[in-house]
């Protein structure tokens, strides 16, 4: 017995033209409310979304891309998501574009230069109005931040390939770490608590940068290099006991590095401050997760967020710029005043 095959007719779409008949307003507001393209009174705007919603309409974005020659989309390339800093780096750039009328779109490279350069052929698939990079590598990124450059607005964030023709927007890790170098010279005893210092090996810029700054200012204390993430700061604590410090003021290249040597400390059954003392860089995402407190010097990502934007809000084409946005040291116990 063969079954009836019945035709499903999929439903009309909503168009402005119903929203209109349910606002009671012309489809020229409809228009202006849902592009924002210019001021409507609150309440036309309230009455235009309230109709919409209850209808379910649904902007049709591609069809905007296409009369607008713009997609209102940016494409974001981090390195690690795992990483809290980059988490969070993440989340102020999404809300430094809330009311932007751009979307965010978030690209994680896993750190491999590969995928990296997939993620900026993707994004340029998509026709996004910029991409903002922040690099996986301070030289071998290279192809990658051209290749986006060739193609579209490109802006590179906390780390960059110092080469490139492209804007960079930052902290300035110099400012950085100044004052860490400032906190140790006013409230350290650093005969008592020799200074030491966990940092990154130099395939970022941020890592390479803070490094050479605390060599420049501690030439002859020790440095112990690995990855920005919370294993190595704990085998680095095991690497500087094993070579006799016994007290100290470490010096981690960022807070994710800090965390992992204030735990191992207190499993090694060293005390912070009163035998180490722990001074961390970036002050956002996990710092609040520090016991005892940490102090560090914290990024800018407010204000970072809203200068990427502005440079992507400008119509008109600039030169490339480095913009380096100076921190700030937040007292903590880890590291006391």
């Amino acid at each position: 017995m063969t079954k009836a095959v019945h035709n499903v007719t999929p439903p009309r779409a909503v168009t402005m033209a119903d929203v209109a008949a349910r606002a009671g307003v012309s489809v020229a507001t409809v228009s202006r409310v849902i592009s924002q393209s210019r001021p409507v009174a609150q309440s036309l705007r309230d009455a235009v979304m309230g109709a919409a919603t209850e209808l379910g309409y649904q902007v049709n974005l591609v069809g905007r891309a296409l009369r607008k020659g713009r997609t209102a989309t940016v494409g974001l390339l981090v390195p690690d998501l795992d990483n809290p800093f980059f988490s969070s780096v993440a989340q102020h750039l999404s809300t430094a574009f809330e009311g932007s009328a751009t979307d965010v779109l978030i690209f994680s490279t896993c750190g491999d230069l590969h995928v990296e350069r997939r993620g900026v052929e993707s994004f340029l698939g998509r026709q996004v109005d910029a991409i903002v990079m922040i690099p996986c590598h301070e030289v071998e990124s290279a192809a990658s931040v051209q290749r986006a450059a060739q193609a579209t607005l490109t802006i590179q964030l906390d780390r960059q390939v110092v080469d490139a023709d492209v804007h960079f927007v930052g902290c300035d890790n110099d400012a950085g770490m100044s004052l860490i170098t400032q906190h140790i010279e006013e409230h350290v005893d650093a005969e008592a608590q020799p200074v030491l210092y966990v940092g990154a090996r130099a395939r970022s810029s941020s890592g390479h940068e803070r490094f050479k700054h605390f060599r420049q200012d501690f030439p002859d204390r020790p440095s112990y290099l690995g990855e920005f993430d919370f294993g190595w700061g704990q085998e680095a604590v095991d690497s500087l006991l094993a070579d006799g410090h016994t007290r100290g003021t470490i010096v981690a290249a960022a807070d994710i590095i800090a965390l992992g040597v204030i735990a191992r400390l207190h499993v090694r059954g060293y005390r912070v401050p009163s035998d180490f003392r722990v001074i961390g860089f970036d002050g956002v995402g996990v710092a609040r997760f520090a016991h005892p407190t940490l102090a560090t010097v914290r990024q800018p990502v407010e204000e970072i967020g809203r200068t990427v934007l502005d440079l992507i809000s400008t119509e008109e084409s600039e030169p490339s710029r480095a913009l380096r946005i100076a921190p700030a040291f937040l007292p903590g116990e880890s590291s006391p005043n």
